[in-house]
Formats: C-alpha cells, structure tokens, sequence
C-alpha cells in the first residue's frame, strides 16, 4: 500500500495535488459560508464589482492557504510555485498587461472590419467613469491572481513532477475550459476551447518566464478590456454586457463571429489571435536556461 502513495520523491504527485485541491475547496466553502452566513452578505443578481472583489479575494485567499499548508508538509519555499513576492508587479505583470489589452483591442479591430462591432461613445463619464474604472480594475486584478494560482500555480508544479510540465499544461487546461464549459450557462464548444487554449497559452508564458506574474497580467487585462473596456457580453451575465463598462460598443452578425452572448472568447476569429501569439510569444521570449534542480525534484519536460 505504501507505494501506492509514497514515491522515490515523497508523497505522489497526485496524491500531493488531490489533497490540495480538497483543501482548496474546502476553504473555499468556508470563506464563503462565513461571508453569507456569519456576515450576512448577498451576492447581486448579475455580475456587479463588489461581488468579484469579494469572490476573487476570498479564492486566492483559499488558493493561497491550501498552498501554504502543502509547502509546509512538503518542506519547499512557497515561492517555487510561481508567484515570487520579490518580484511582484514586476516587469513580467506589466508586459502581460500590455499584451492581454493589444488581445482585446486586436479582436474589437478585427470585428470592426467586418463590420461586427461599432463604437456609439462613452457609456459613462466624470467621477461614475472613474470609479467603475477602478473598481472592476481591482476585481479582476483579484480573480486573475485566483485564477492563474489556483490552474498554473501550484497545480501545475506539482503535477509537471509526475508527468512532466507539458502533460500537466494539457492536463490543467483541459479542466480550465471544461469548468467554464460545464458550469456557465449557455456554452459551446467554440468557448470551452479558447479558454482551454487561453490557459495553454498562460502555461506557456510560465515556461518561458518562469514566473506566473505575466500570466496573471494578461489574465486579469484581457478580461478588463473585453468587458469592461469594450462592453462585451458574458454568459455569467445573463448573456449581457457588465453593469458599469465604461464604453458603448454593439456587436452584430454571426456567432462564430461575434460569440454572441458568450462574447469574444467563442468567436472564430479567437484562434487566429491565439496562434498570433503562441508564434509572438516563442520569438519574444526565449527559453530560460536549464537550471540545477533541488535532489527532491524530478527533471520534466525539455522546453
């Protein structure tokens, strides 16, 4: 039975990872219970900023803990699962910022040369502007810190020692887009893939950052711009645009085009971006020199 559970290294990779993921959820339902049960708080009907702020917070909050716990159990610095304090809004956040908006603005441009999206103005103005602006800032700053730690963080370290980061990339992305798919109302296969790509594309830029500051640049960017930014609809919404984007812009035509209520993330026109900057990303971005290994970890995949 013991081998079952014990390898060479310690504790199994999977193992290691089942138990973080029950730690992960069972925080999670404890944060939330507190928040509804003990403080009496009521989510909004649809999507409004204090609700992600608190959503966000109280998730990487769990993220947080349930990694604090495995690295004491496993004995390794917390910063091997990489998020590095030292390095906090670093170089690496504001490059993945820069390129989660040119995404975005890349995809309204697009849609707006075939005459799928137009600009009819500001949806709001002076201190509203403003304080929507840095309200929905910080709520997806927070759920692109949840996110990214929670699927690419120490999910992905973890795993990557038991079958190499590549399969653990495919792994993690696959259930990335498989949650979205299975668990928001009116999904299609066109918007479970991109998102399952779009996770790909952020393991990508851990392997070759070696951080997830980037990652979580992009992540928290690209989800501003699209809807906030830009207006863009999202099935968690109802189907709608968020209450508070600061920017009329209307979609029409197709739905492999547009996404229709699902916004951009379903349209056809999200694969090309994708390869655009898979290809970008490789020229950019070289490969990090190999590095020694601590004697407890297990090489993985050639970059």
């Amino acid at each position: 039975m013991k081998a079952i559970f014990v390898g060479p290294q310690g504790i199994r990779a999977g193992w290691r990872f089942a138990t973080f993921v029950f730690l992960l959820f069972g925080f999670s339902k404890l944060f939330f219970w507190l928040l509804t049960v003990l403080f009496h708080y009521q989510e909004h009907v649809g999507w409004f900023p204090t609700d992600f702020l608190l959503d966000g917070l109280l998730s990487f909050g769990a993220a947080l803990l349930a990694a604090w716990i495995m690295s004491r159990i496993e004995r390794r610095p917390f910063h091997e699962y990489g998020l590095s304090w030292n390095t906090m809004f670093g170089k690496h956040f504001w490059q993945g910022v820069l390129w989660g908006f040119a995404a975005s603005l890349l995809m309204v441009i697009l849609l707006g040369l075939f005459g799928a999206a137009s600009f009819e103005g500001l949806a709001l103005h002076g201190q509203a502007f403003l304080k929507s602006a840095l309200l929905w800032a910080a709520a997806f700053l927070l759920l692109g810190f949840a996110e990214e730690f929670a699927y690419r963080g120490y999910s992905q370290v973890t795993l990557a020692e038991g079958m190499g980061f590549w399969r653990a990339a495919l792994l993690l992305s696959a259930i990335f887009g498989a949650v979205h798919y299975f668990f928001k109302p009116m999904e299609n296969w066109m918007d479970g893939l991109s998102v399952g790509l779009f996770g790909l594309f952020w393991c990508f830029t851990l392997r070759r950052t070696g951080t997830l500051w980037f990652a979580i640049g992009f992540h928290a960017m690209s989800d501003y711009a699209d809807m906030v930014l830009f207006a863009q609809p999202n099935t968690g919404n109802n189907g709608q645009s968020l209450t508070g984007h600061l920017l009329d812009i209307s979609y029409h035509g197709p739905e492999w085009l547009t996404g229709g209520p699902r916004g951009t993330e379903a349209s056809g026109l999200e694969f090309v971006i994708l390869a655009l900057m898979f290809l970008a990303f490789a020229r950019v971005y070289p490969k990090l020199e190999a590095r020694p290994m601590a004697p407890a970890q297990k090489p993985s995949d050639a970059q």
